[in-house]
């Protein structure tokens, strides 16, 4: 048993769709979710960037103790995964294997489609995870910037919604596919939508993600008492009480407490050991 929480981040507010599965699966676990809200967003980005950030929380997260660091931001898992576990000791996942596999086991025999940031759709992670799964499968991948301001703005069930979505399959090759990934932490909550545009099986990549997770515990066996129900820390870099109410009411997550943590308690492993 470990009783230390795991550490989950995103760029901003879209990774609490991974936290939500995470608490139906895994429900007696403590969570600490860090949303870079201040820097948000990732996908447009230098890679660079986004690995200084990445690292920048992961580092934090380790300082404050917790057992596993889980990336829930599709930008972040694509372009600093790696870097990021080379810099900490703690296992680090993320949530591009989990969503391949989940796309892989829904496709036929067409290919597979990924919409996502378009620092996601440049790094090709998908189709690389995708391969290595399936080798020869065929990926179309279609970079949809505009879907998050959408999400943010709560204009989910608004009919410009359908419009924007259907701007994005029509003119593509996404209609020939058999599956879809939505491969930024945002979209499952347009996953409604989405799969009456496109038609076809949509791929849940949060709660692949939630189940790989435990069963990276499991194989350490790192769960926590069972006899409980976990608590979820939301700590952000700037305000974003709006898109945040909207998020945590759209998918009844259950946060036990919201703080604000500055960027230079991030930045400056000084700062971090003072404050410890």
């Amino acid at each position: 048993m470990n009783s230390l929480p795991i550490g989950v981040f995103d760029s901003g507010i879209g990774g609490l769709t991974v936290v939500n599965a995470i608490q139906k699966h895994l429900p007696n676990e403590d969570l600490v979710y860090i949303g870079d809200t201040a820097r948000v967003p990732y996908g447009s980005r230098s890679p660079g960037t986004v690995i200084d950030y990445a690292t920048q929380i992961a580092t934090y997260l380790e300082d404050i103790g917790v057992k596993e660091i889980l990336i829930a931001c599709n930008t972040a898992s694509a372009v600093a995964l790696e870097t990021v576990a080379a810099r900490t000791s703690l296992p680090v996942s993320g949530v591009i294997v989990p969503g391949a596999e989940a796309a892989v086991e829904l496709n036929e025999s067409g290919p597979i489609g990924v919409i996502a940031t378009r620092a996601t759709i440049t790094s090709g992670a998908y189709q690389n995870a995708i391969q290595q799964i399936q080798p020869g499968a065929a990926v179309i991948s279609v970079a949809t910037p505009l879907l998050v301001p959408l999400i943010e703005e709560d204009c989910m069930d608004e009919p410009f919604t359908l419009e924007v979505l259907q701007h994005y399959v029509r003119p593509s090759r996404l209609s020939e596919c058999d599956s879809l990934i939505l491969g930024c932490t945002h979209y499952p909550l347009l996953s409604d939508q989405i799969s009456r545009v496109f038609g076809k099986p949509v791929a849940d990549t949060p709660t692949a993600t939630a189940l790989a997770l435990a069963k990276n515990l499991d194989q350490r066996n790192a769960r926590n008492e069972p006899a409980r129900e976990g608590s979820l820390s939301i700590l952000l870099t700037d305000d974003a009480d709006r898109s945040l109410g909207i998020v945590s009411r759209r998918l009844g997550v259950r946060i036990t407490e919201t703080k604000k943590i500055g960027l230079s308690e991030l930045a400056a492993p000084d700062i971090r050991a003072s404050g410890s």
